[in-house]
């Protein structure tokens, strides 16, 4: 039997004639599809990279790790140092500054920061509270400026010399 004489053959011709034809006829008659509506732009995808495991460092015995030491703070001064109406220099803060409280304690509002090397004078105190001894301090140069504040931050200063009355 020759290949153009099968019905097979003749059937698989019509059946992709027929899809060939009902596409053309979709595109011709429908056209391209519009766009949705709410489209917005271009997707954008983010990709986060997986966490990556953490080598254990090795201890050998012997050679365990030391812990860095905490910041301690200085010594307090020497008792009876530091008396009412003495005047004190901020010091031994690295810089930081000495925080001025409202009251005696570390949980009290801080009401300024006293800087390194900053003068005060001393009018109350001492009290103890949460393990530091506590001086109440103001400004000479402005008396709204002071607070509470640890003695360990304290330096005393020699009295400045009372002015000579002129003639």
């Amino acid at each position: 039997m020759k290949p153009w004489r099968d019905p097979w053959i003749w059937l698989a011709a019509g059946i992709i004639g027929l899809a060939l034809a009902g596409s053309l006829a979709a595109f011709l008659f429908l056209g391209n599809p519009p766009a949705p509506q709410n489209a917005v732009g271009p997707a954008v995808v983010t990709v986060i990279a997986a966490p990556t495991s953490t080598p254990t460092p090795m201890i050998l015995p012997g050679l365990e790790p030391t812990a860095t030491p905490t910041p301690i703070a200085p010594p307090p001064p020497p008792n009876g140092s530091i008396v009412i109406g003495a005047y004190i220099q901020i010091r031994g803060t690295g810089g930081d500054g000495l925080r001025l409280r409202s009251a005696p304690g570390l949980k009290s509002d801080i009401l300024a920061l006293a800087k390194e090397n900053e003068i005060f004078q001393v009018v109350e105190g001492p009290h103890v509270a949460d393990g530091y001894t506590w001086w109440r301090l103001v400004s000479p140069k402005d008396p709204n400026r002071g607070g509470w504040t640890v003695a360990n931050y304290l330096s005393v200063l020699p009295t400045p010399p009372a002015p000579t009355p002129t003639p």
